[in-house]
């Protein structure tokens, strides 16, 4: 750390990340005109201790959705802009060669950026309607200034939000949308804790604080030695190529990677699970729901069933694209390179296919079981909190990416830095 922070690149990138972040939390904070602040704390604190669907809105947004606070929506419509301009740039042809142009990679984000704004204000319309509708908690929950402040407010928002993640992104450390994100649900996880106390008293809160620790040990743990396993398949190079230079002693391997997206699987399975419980609640005239889907039982056997099962099916979706058999089959052909006892072309795709399957099958039980592992815990201990297991799995979900890309990024600066004065009198040389 000491060597990080005597780096100047590297003191100026965490100046600007610490900024942006105290300026992101502030207005997180700071509340939209048209707004009842009083009425909307009381409102908030108590949706959030009596229904965990609530808790959990209320950590995904940093706690400032249901107090109508300026930055409100939090990441949430840039989330929806990056999945959908994904989704198109996969289907759309157009967009597809524009983003394997040079340049084109900046032209998406900023389309990125320009439907990130219009979902924001989408969003915010929505939320002002239901705020004079008194569909969030606490009723009728505006003043004299109306809904269409709110919307404008939270409109705006959202492009403070988008600048703020482009700060980050271009001059700061890490990914600005994964800090961000962290950052909001971070600041609203210790809360929760807190009424865990307020709740159950000193042996719930103790009882809590065990399986979080204990959760987080055990994650961290997995989650390192299925990202740093690998399957390698070895190689070989033919001795005599035309306009191929075959690496030395002509052996190289081909990675297959056990795991590299860290918790998405699980995070998805638990976004799944609770859509209906959401849906429910923001349907006219639903009112407070209390069936099997619509209001969850984290502890029962039903939702840990379901959640194994979704986690597990999300992990083996995704693995199919941590390696591109048939690129690869036909690049070694390219190459005249094989696979030592398999014939090149479709023989090899079929062959790295099979690795693949047979490498990807550790990874989906080891997340289904870390996915189940917080609530069920907390069900045997007999923790009054179902919405907390959720949570946890959330905030490492989102804080295991962004430290370990955080770091990387400042080690590569501090590495830069260290060795610049041998790379000038090098180049000074030639």
């Amino acid at each position: 750390m000491r060597a990080l922070l005597r780096t100047p690149r590297v003191r100026t990138k965490l100046l600007v990340t610490v900024v942006a972040v105290l300026l992101y939390r502030i207005g997180q904070n700071a509340p939209s005109p048209g707004a009842d602040v009083a009425a909307l704390r009381d409102a908030a604190a108590a949706a959030v201790r009596d229904d965990p669907v609530y808790a959990l809105f209320d950590l995904l947004t940093g706690g400032a959705l249901l107090h109508l606070s300026v930055l409100g929506l939090g990441v949430l419509p840039h989330v929806a802009a990056a999945v959908t301009m994904g989704l198109l740039t996969g289907a759309v042809p157009r967009l597809r060669a524009l983003a394997a142009e040079p340049g084109g990679a900046a032209r998406i984000r900023r389309y990125t950026d320009v439907l990130a704004v219009a979902a924001g204000a989408a969003m915010g319309t929505a939320a002002a309607a239901a705020a004079s509708r008194g569909r969030l908690p606490g009723g009728d929950v505006l003043t004299g200034a109306g809904p269409a402040a709110v919307a404008a407010s939270l409109t705006a928002g959202t492009a403070v939000t988008v600048l703020l993640l482009r700060l980050i992104d271009a001059r700061g450390f890490g990914h600005g949308l994964a800090l961000l994100f962290f950052t909001q649900v971070s600041a609203v996880f210790p809360r929760l804790l807190a009424d865990v106390r307020d709740t159950g008293g000193t042996g719930a809160f103790a009882a809590a604080l065990a399986v979080v620790l204990l959760t987080a040990l055990l994650t961290v743990a997995a989650l390192t030695a299925l990202t740093q396993a690998e399957r390698r398949v070895p190689v070989q190079y033919a001795r005599r190529m035309v306009g191929v230079r075959a690496p030395r002693g002509g052996k190289v391997h081909i990675p297959v990677p056990l795991h590299r997206t860290g918790l998405r699987a699980v995070l998805i399975a638990l976004a799944v699970l609770h859509v209906p419980a959401l849906a429910a609640r923001l349907w006219p005239g639903g009112g407070l729901p209390d069936g099997l889907w619509t209001a969850p039982l984290h502890g029962s056997a039903w939702f840990l069933l379901a959640l194994f099962t979704l986690a597990v099916l999300a992990r083996s979706a995704s693995s199919l694209g941590t390696l591109d058999v048939a690129g690869t089959a036909n690049r070694l052909a390219r190459e005249g390179a094989f696979v030592p006892g398999i014939r090149p072309g479709r023989p090899t795709a079929d062959y790295l296919a099979y690795v693949r399957s047979r490498v990807g099958f550790t990874a989906p039980l080891v997340l289904g079981l870390l996915a189940v592992l917080p609530h069920a815990a907390l069900a045997l201990l007999g923790v009054g909190a179902p919405h907390l297991g959720t949570s946890v799995l959330i905030v490492l979900g989102a804080g295991l990416g962004t430290a370990t890309r955080t770091v990387r990024q400042a080690v590569a600066e501090q590495k830069m830095h260290e060795y610049a004065p041998c790379l000038r009198t090098g180049s000074a040389e030639n």
